[in-house]
Order: C-alpha cells, then structure tokens, then sequence
C-alpha cells in the first residue's frame, strides 16, 4: 500500500513539474506557433487558426474567412489561407517582442519569398496580420 502512495505522490510531483515548466518557463519559438496556426487550417480548424493571431487582427481574419467560403484555396489571393498556410519558413528574425518569419508559398516555382509578422503575447507568439503586407520586410539599414 505504502509503494502505491509513493508511485501516485511521484506521479503528482512530476506532473506538477511539467505544468509548472510549461506555465512558467517554457517560451514558444515564433516558428512553432506559426506552424501551429498553419496545421489547424490544413486540418479545417477555423477555431484553432484564429487562435494564432493578436486580438487585433482576429476579427479581420474572421470575417476574411467568412468572405472567401467560396474561394479556392489554392489560387485566390483573398483566401487568408493562401498565403500563411506553408511549411517552408526559410529564416527568422527576432527582434525583442516582434518577430518576422521569412516564407515560401507551398509548391510556388518563383522565388518569391514574403515576411509574416509576429508579435510576442504574454509566452506565445501570434501572428499579426494587420502588418502582413505579402512582401519581405525592409528594415533600415542607413546608421
């Protein structure tokens, strides 16, 4: 009985820990959770997507995604899925709370490559897509 207790209270502990770790030191990578917001629209979670972006740009999304129902996917412009659904993420600059994720269009022959804002929220990233201009993003090198 007593190896019983002791196997629960060890089981209890580590799970304490690994909630603990993951509430309090664990910081998500700006790719991780823009491939997060990327799997749950190949996967047709609207829910989950929308999940991925600021409180800001969340209700532009929503109704981007209302508007283009009809859409195809694959060639429209105007689908929210067109451009930020894609595994090919090339680099990753990070600057303090805003990040900028370097992408490539599944399939597209032209190099063409365009940035994805992200902006740090609390532990996670979202993605900020009323920054998102389709394009790379410039910054300044004049000093």
């Amino acid at each position: 009985m007593k190896k019983l207790i002791v196997t629960i209270l060890l089981v209890a502990l580590l799970a304490g820990a690994a909630y603990a770790y993951m509430k309090y030191f664990y910081v998500e990578k700006p790719k991780d959770a823009f491939l997060r917001a990327a799997s749950a629209a190949m996967l047709g979670d609207e829910e989950g997507f929308l999940d991925g972006f600021t409180e800001e740009s969340r209700p532009l999304m929503a109704g981007l995604l209302a508007l283009s129902r009809a859409d195809d996917v694959r060639t429209s412009k105007r689908h929210p899925y067109y451009f930020l659904v894609t595994e090919n993420i090339e680099d990753a600059q990070i600057d303090g709370d805003h990040a900028w994720l370097k992408c490539r269009r599944m399939g597209d022959q032209s190099n063409a490559k365009y940035d994805v804002p992200l902006v740090k929220v609390g532990q996670t990233w979202k993605i900020d897509a009323l920054q998102f201009t389709g394009k790379e993003h410039v910054t300044s090198k004049a000093k």
